[in-house]
Parts: C-alpha cells; structure tokens; sequence
C-alpha cells in the first residue's frame, strides 16, 4: 500500500507532468503559427518585390510566375475578384503561395502574378524546439518528484511521529516529548505538539488513577484484615456468617485491585517453566472450587490431540483460569467445559454469552456488562486479560457455536513440544 509519501509525490509529479505536456503543446503550436506567419510574410514581400519588377521592366524575378497551372483554387479566386493573399497548401508538396492580379481594366485582372516556396512540416528548428520541450519537461518532471518525495518524506516522518506517539498512548507507554517537540508553524507542527499535550495530560491522568487505585487498595488491605479478624469473634453463628461472607467479599476485591494497579504499572514479569498442558489445567480446575466457589462437579475437562508441554508461568495460567470459570460459574449456566488442544485452552459455559461490547472491546475494570450476566465488580475479566498480555498469550471472548459464553486462551508457541509417551513395560 502507498503511503503518503508516495502519494504527495505521485501527485505533484502528475501535476507537473500535466503542465509540462499543456506547456510543450502551446509552445509547439505558437511556434508553429509563428513560422507559417513568417513563410506568408516573407512571401508577401518577395511577391511586392517581383510585382514592381514586373511593371516596371516587364520581366518576371525572384521565381514569379504569370498564370501558374498549380495556383491553388482560393488563390486564384481571389486574383479573380482582384485581391492579393497568402495561402498554405497540403498534400505531398506543401508550398506557401503569394498571388495577385496585373493588367486588366481594373475591376478584372488581366492575369495572375505569384510566386510560391517549399514548406516543408518536418522543420529542423520546430524538431530542434519539440526535442528541447521534451528534455526540458521530462527533467522537471523528474526534478520535481525528488524535491516532493524529499518534502513528503520530511512531513510523513513527522506524521509517523505523531502516529507512533498515540500509539504508545495506547499501549499505556509514556509519549516521547523530543520527537514531538517541534517549532514549526505549520499545520504538522500543530499537530505534533497537540499530541504532545495530550499524550503529557493522558499520561499523568492514568499515573495518577494507578496510584490512587495502589493507593487506596493499600489502605483498604489493613482494615479489611482486621474486620475480617474481628468477624471471627462474634457470637452468633448466621452474624458470623454474614459478617465473614461480606469481609472476604471486600479482601478479595482489595486483592483484585493490587493486582490491577500491579498489572497496569507494567511491573509483572512471567517466571517461564516447562509443564505439562492437560496436567496444570485439571489441577487448576480442582483448585477452583476452593478458591472461588466453582463447583468442579459442572466442570469437565477434555484433551484433544496430543498432550503437550509448554513453556509458561504456572501462576499466572491458573490466575487466568480460575477468573474465567469463576465468571462462568456465577453469570453463566452449567455444564461448564474446559478443552484443552494444543497450547489453546477454552472454557465454554451454556449461560447468555458475553454481551457484544465486551467481544469487540475486551472487558473493563468495574463494568459488568449485561445485567442478565449477574453482578460483580467486573475486574476478574480484566485480571485475566492483563495476566494473559504477561503471559504474551491470546485471550479472546466471544459465543460457543452452541451457544453460550467462549473464551480461548491461546498461550504462545515458544518451546512447545508434544509430551513424549511413557515407556512400555519391559
């Protein structure tokens, strides 16, 4: 595809080729007007020339002619009413004629007196001109191609600046003020500096929500663990209950808030180790039940094609997996399935599907789409978006064929081999 650098030069190389050639063209055709008005002139003269001669001596000079054969028919119609002209002839001998009338009683010539000279249409000089327009207009053409793709390449840098500055902006990246800084007054610059302030004024917008989101998950950790403490020693069992069920509610949305801001800083790093597929998945789907409510008995695990060994961080998968079925637990409906093949997990749920905004935008933090998925927080989704970008694995949302809510983890292909088979039994 062209860019636009490509594109300013195409044009202005067209434009100016379309001048050159509408030039070239007036040049030639005023070029060749003024050569057929100097052949008529100069035969005009050579005719009053001859014409004086000829009343004076009687004699015929400078090549005239009485009554030539070949004059041509509007010639010889104008000497006939007793008027002089010029007249360019075609055919095989083009000639430039010069005629008038001689003797007579004055209303009608008695004869015609004219003379005439080759004109050719391939003139050396017109050739000469033709070849120095096209010189001329192919070097201009060309010369203005450099001196645009020059002026383009310095306008499609400066926008690819501007361009890969919002970019960074929305990969959450500080902006890089020396490459947008500019002094310029043109339309560029403007351009340039506005995404400066703007990516200067978004970045210190998001560092300031991160740290307030850190900061206020810090604060809320210390209280949070002492009501949690304190639930404990109530008397009555149901207040215990309520108190205990609302206090882990709140510690793991304190958690889920340090995971975020964590996430967000851009501090998490993956610690990779090779482990087997099917194996981390089922463990991980025990391990579910404990720690977000996720029946394991809805929740079936399948292996297609051959087991594999991967290279991923193990923490950070079962952190992923264990949103995924939480959110498919409490807003979907059951069975929920789990397919592992390959280095791709998907965990399918037979509830109302994600909502159509989530699919398209991925999920966001505090936003819990549809109602007719439940309530909640809506930072697991986030969390499991945000672990799987430090994974570098794929994480897509979308409907099961058969309906319901789809998620695929697709964890990266590096160092992934297929599990060997144990060996048989001697």
């Amino acid at each position: 595809m062209m860019g636009i650098r490509g594109r300013i030069a195409l044009a202005i190389s067209c434009m100016t080729a379309l001048a050159v050639v509408v030039l070239g063209f007036a040049v030639h055709h005023i070029a060749g007007n003024e050569r057929e008005r100097s052949a008529r002139a100069y035969q005009d003269e050579r005719l009053s020339s001859a014409l004086q001669i000829y009343e004076r001596d009687g004699t015929l000079a400078l090549g005239a002619q009485l009554d030539d054969a070949t004059l041509p028919p509007p010639l010889r119609a104008a000497v006939f009413h007793n008027r002089s002209g010029t007249y360019l002839s075609g055919g095989d001998d083009p000639r430039v004629w010069a005629a008038t009338g001689v003797g007579g009683d004055g209303a009608r010539p008695a004869r015609s007196l004219s003379v005439s000279a080759a004109y050719p249409s391939d003139d050396p000089a017109q050739l000469a001109l033709d070849r120095a327009l096209l010189i001329a207009g192919c070097g201009t053409v060309v010369l203005m191609a450099g001196v645009s793709w020059f002026v383009a390449q310095r306008l499609s840098r400066r926008l690819r600046l501007s361009a890969a500055a919002a970019r960074r902006i929305a990969a959450g990246e500080p902006p890089d003020a020396d490459a947008l800084a500019s002094n310029g007054r043109d339309e560029v610059a403007e351009l340039g500096r506005s995404v400066h302030h703007m990516a200067t004024s978004l970045a210190a917008r998001v560092e300031a929500e991160r740290e307030f989101t850190a900061d206020v998950a810090h604060e809320l950790r210390t209280p949070v663990a002492g009501l949690v403490a304190a639930a404990e020693l109530l008397p009555q069992r149901r207040a215990v209950e309520m108190v205990q069920d609302r206090a882990q509610a709140m510690r793991r949305l304190v958690e889920d808030l340090l995971e975020v801001s964590r996430l967000d800083a851009g501090v998490e790093r993956a610690d990779l180790d090779a482990c087997e597929l099917p194996s981390l998945v089922r463990g991980i789907v025990t391990r579910a039940a404990r720690q977000r409510g996720v029946d394991d008995l809805s929740v079936s695990v399948t292996v297609e094609g051959e087991p594999r060994i991967v290279e991923t961080d193990r923490r950070r998968v079962e952190r992923v997996l264990v949103n995924l079925l939480a959110n498919a637990a409490k807003h979907g409906k059951p069975p929920i399935e789990v397919v592992v093949a390959g280095s791709r997990i998907v965990v399918r749920d037979h509830g109302p599907g994600y909502p159509a905004e989530l699919c398209a935008e991925g999920p966001r933090r505090f936003r819990t789409a549809a109602p007719e998925r439940g309530t909640g927080h809506g930072l697991g989704l986030t969390i499991a978006a945000g672990q799987a970008e430090v994974l570098g694995a794929r994480l897509d949302f979308g409907a099961a064929a058969e309906g319901g809510a789809e998620a695929v983890l697709e964890l990266p292909d590096r160092a992934v081999v297929v599990a060997p088979e144990p060996a048989a039994a001697p």
